[in-house]
């Protein structure tokens, strides 16, 4: 122990000796060490860390899988299901792509109450459904998500309050008095900490809630989403936008979490289940599922609460880290290759000490002393350099993703550990070849180096730095390739045709009242008007989807006639003006009118008018015309009558490949209205006088997502954005620390060889020739590492396909075009030390010691 303090006290006082040295490297690792503690402190925030609540680790989500689309009533919300589950299908689904087999985390009332009764299976069941809606404290309005949960909501999850009281049971009722309870975030920003705010009353609509407790800090059901009141479920109908209750079999809407029994398992769970779910949605007048559909339950842990951002953020998390660690393996090899050179430079204090005594083992501790220090340092660079780009990557996240995130990236313990840990391995690898080179060192080399004889060693040390130089190339090639694709695929996907015309384009959505109908319509209608007469505004239209905005309507469609062919289609409730407000060509036909076809019951045997896309005409009619021809929706569905063709339009999302689209009219649409501005000016400039339009016409519509249509396609591409900027950071990084160490090994190589290119000046070479020589030696190396890098990046960059657009993996002209990038800069790197080489004076030369 005395031995490795001492060499940590002589390592400090050397490192103290040479500042620029030591800068350089702890620089160095701090930007690796910093770019590993960033991603991680995300990763943890995002994906590691428990839900405060008692025995985590028995909390169960539940989902259901079926082999056909589920017949539903309403709409089925599947946002927070865990990683790997996809859409609820069904009426109204909303989804962004179409399995082949359905799946989802929504179930019916009936069914909530029936798993509630499996006491041998759960100790307790909660229900709960996301919301948002405008709540008014003391005058002041604020937009609020939350939950609408059953009473025994914090009871099953084992929660306790920071003031006041939870929910219960008895708050879950008709005749109960309305209570809340606000998140500790929200009561602190919107409250300001009031600790008088229990008894308080906050206005819902039209109903007063009072404010009976308030949530412990630390519960968070879903990491990074905002999470600010929970509502009893009973109260739903009288909270914005008034959803009716739902008791139907088939109405799946609301999400359930078990805490299992002791001594249950989660295999077990699910068989039992599934015989449960099979036997309640095959049977009675609202079934979902026929028996061969296989309909069935899963359960998906809960201990981390629920996992949107995990099912957005993780693979792009875990390729970013891929990226970081390669970057860190080359500042390994940067530092190798800088602690090689300074080995060198001590040569006559290393041989003075073997000289006396020292052993072997004691040279090669004292360059590993060195080495922890240096890592320790970097490693504490790293941490505030971490924490700082953790929080820059949360900002960049919060501002294009549709939920304000809320993630709390400070340092905890695990990143603590992680940063530590990744600090100590740093110093053994990037020691290792130093160490053993300067450990097999006898006294006799020493003397011949010092005396500038030819020595094995030296050479043994070039052989070393020259091997340093390709392993970095090599690693920055599949890191500069991997980015470059990735730059490629936001290119692509920028460049790919949406269909419409996103400029001038302003969308945003008014919360309906579900329980009047009538007056929605004429409302929206009156709206829509206002709307339209303001200043710089060309065209206003309403629909039932955003598009571009990750949801939508999903269904199976079926052509009359004896030969009918069944596809799955999206479906976009409109208004008659909504295809020219987009931009989106009418080929043939013509567009539906409004005129009585809202709020008018629909006769059965009158067919709706609808306006279809080239695709599905493809798919459905071939080659003839589809205009007049009829198709249903399912087996019994409603009754379409196509009148027009339009072109193909992107419908969920950027990367979505165009889908069957049936636009149909906003007859019987009872949802949330998308409301469509074109303006002959910035979209942006007309947002306060829309907002004044709304205020004037009915002050308590809630106005929500207001954005233009570049801001939805560039928050729809937000992790393409995000890999692309911080792909092409860590290549540059990974660029200039690699190339670094291909000008550092010929500068040092440069200093180690005066006299033999002072010999060489001497004996007729002329300067040019010894500046090829040094670029040669560099290019050389360089070469060799990108032809070594190519297959690893060919062997890596696999991995990152499924985030790719547009582009292979193995697209050989973006491997070739970093290569010589990569070959490029290793050139220019080396002329600095090339051109000092060929400036050597041979009479100063050949006195060089």
């Amino acid at each position: 122990m005395n031995g490795l303090l001492q060499d940590l006290r002589y390592a400090l006082r050397q490192l103290r000796k040479s500042p620029a040295f030591t800068a350089v490297a702890v620089i160095t690792l701090g930007l690796g060490i910093g770019g590993n503690t960033a991603i991680f402190s995300l990763i943890d925030a995002v994906m590691l860390r428990t839900v405060s609540a008692k025995d985590p680790e028995r909390l169960v989500l539940l989902k259901w899988k079926a082999r056909a689309i589920p017949q539903t009533k309403g709409s089925a919300s599947y946002d927070n299901c865990p990683q790997g589950s996809g859409p609820a299908l069904g009426g109204g689904a909303i989804l962004s792509d179409v399995p082949l087999d359905s799946q989802g985390c929504s179930f019916s009332l009936p069914f909530f109450n029936l798993v509630q009764s499996q006491r041998r299976i759960f100790s307790d069941v909660t229900a709960l459904v996301p919301t948002e809606f405008s709540m008014n404290s003391d005058g002041r309005t604020s937009h609020v998500h939350g939950l609408f949960v059953s009473g025994d909501f914090f009871s099953t999850l084992g929660v306790r309050p920071a003031l006041g009281r939870l929910l219960r049971e008895s708050d879950d009722s008709d005749v109960a008095a309305p209570a809340i309870v606000l998140s500790h975030r929200f009561w602190r920003s919107e409250l300001a900490g009031d600790r008088m705010a229990v008894g308080k009353h906050v206005l819902i609509g039209k109903t007063a809630f009072t404010i009976v407790g308030i949530a412990s800090p630390d519960f968070v059901l879903d990491p990074g989403l905002p999470g600010d009141v929970w509502v009893p479920l009973a109260f739903r109908p009288v909270v914005p936008p008034y959803a009716p209750k739902q008791l139907a079999a088939n109405a799946i809407w609301m999400e359930l979490i078990g805490r299992l029994q002791s001594g249950v398992t989660v295999d077990q769970a699910s068989s039992a289940l599934s015989s449960i779910f099979s036997g309640a949605s095959t049977s009675g007048p609202d079934a979902m599922f026929k028996t061969n559909d296989a309909p069935r339950i899963e359960l998906a842990s809960a201990a981390r609460g629920f996992a949107t951002l995990r099912r957005n953020f993780s693979q792009a998390l875990f390729a970013l880290m891929a990226a970081v660690a390669l970057v860190l393996l080359i500042s390994c090899v940067n530092i190798s290759g800088l602690m090689l050179a300074r080995s060198a430079a001590r040569r006559r204090e290393i041989g003075t000490r073997v000289a006396l005594g020292a052993s072997r083992g004691r040279i090669v501790s004292q360059v590993l002393s060195e080495n922890l220090l240096l890592s320790l340092a970097g490693g504490a660079v790293g941490i505030l350099l971490g924490e700082l780009g953790a929080r820059v990557l949360v900002t960049f996240l919060s501002r294009n993703w549709s939920l304000p995130l809320e993630l709390d990236v400070h340092p905890d313990v695990r990143v603590l550990v992680f940063t530590l840990v990744v600090s100590v391995l740093v110093a053994f690898a990037s020691a290792l070849v130093p160490a053993l080179s300067s450990g097999r060192r006898d006294l006799l080399s020493f003397l011949r180096t010092e005396t500038g004889s030819a020595s094995p060693t030296t050479g043994r040390r070039f052989v070393f730095g020259s091997l340093i130089v390709v392993v970095q190339i090599a690693i920055a090639m599949p890191v500069l390739t991997g980015a470059a694709l990735v730059v490629r695929t936001l290119g692509n996907l920028k460049a790919e045709s949406v269909g419409f015309e996103p400029q001038h384009l302003l969308v945003f959505r008014v919360d309906s009242d579900f329980s009047q109908k009538n007056r929605n319509t004429t409302l929206y209608r009156d709206l829509e008007d206002q709307l339209a007469s303001l200043p710089g505004v060309t065209s206003v239209s309403r629909s039932g989807v955003a598009l571009l905005s990750n949801s939508g309507m999903a269904g199976p469609i079926r052509s009359d006639g004896p030969s009918s062919v069944e596809v799955r289609a999206h479906g976009l409730p409109m208004s008659s003006n909504f295809l020219a407000t987009m931009g989106i060509p009418l080929r043939r036909g013509r567009v539906f009118t409004d005129g009585g076809s809202e709020g008018a019951p629909q006769r059965k045997d009158v067919p709706i008018p609808v306006v279809v896309n080239e695709k599905l005409v493809h798919l459905m009619f071939g080659a003839e015309s589809p205009i007049g021809k009829h198709f249903h929706l399912g087996s019994s569905g409603p009754f379409y009558e196509v009148t027009g063709v339009v072109g193909d339009a992107k419908y969920s999302n950027m990367r979505d490949t165009i889908w069957p689209t049936v636009y149909m009219p906003m007859r019987d649409w009872n949802g949330d209205v998308y409301f469509e501005i074109r303006t002959a000016m910035d979209p942006a400039s007309v947002i306060p006088e829309i907002r004044s339009a709304v205020a004037r016409l009915d002050s308590s519509l809630l106005v929500a997502d207001m954005k233009t249509e570049v801001e939805q396609i560039d928050q729809d591409l937000y992790r393409e954005r995000l890999m692309s900027a911080l792909a092409a950071l860590f290549a540059a990084l990974a660029l200039v620390v690699a190339c670094t160490g291909v000008y550092g090994l010929l500068a040092f190589q440069t200093a180690r060889r005066v006299q033999e290119i002072g010999i060489r000046l001497a004996l007729g070479a002329r300067r040019g020739d010894v500046l090829q020589l040094m670029l040669r030696q560099g290019a050389t190396l360089a070469i060799a590492g990108a032809v070594i890098g190519c297959a690893a990046a060919l062997l890596l960059t696999r991995y990152l396909q499924a985030f790719l657009f547009g582009v292979k993996s193995t697209d050989a002209a973006t491997i070739t075009a970093m290569a010589a990038l990569l070959i490029a800069v290793a050139v220019v790197a080396s002329y600095i030390p090339a051109r000092r080489a060929a400036k050597v004076d041979p009479m100063v030369a050949l006195r060089y010691d």
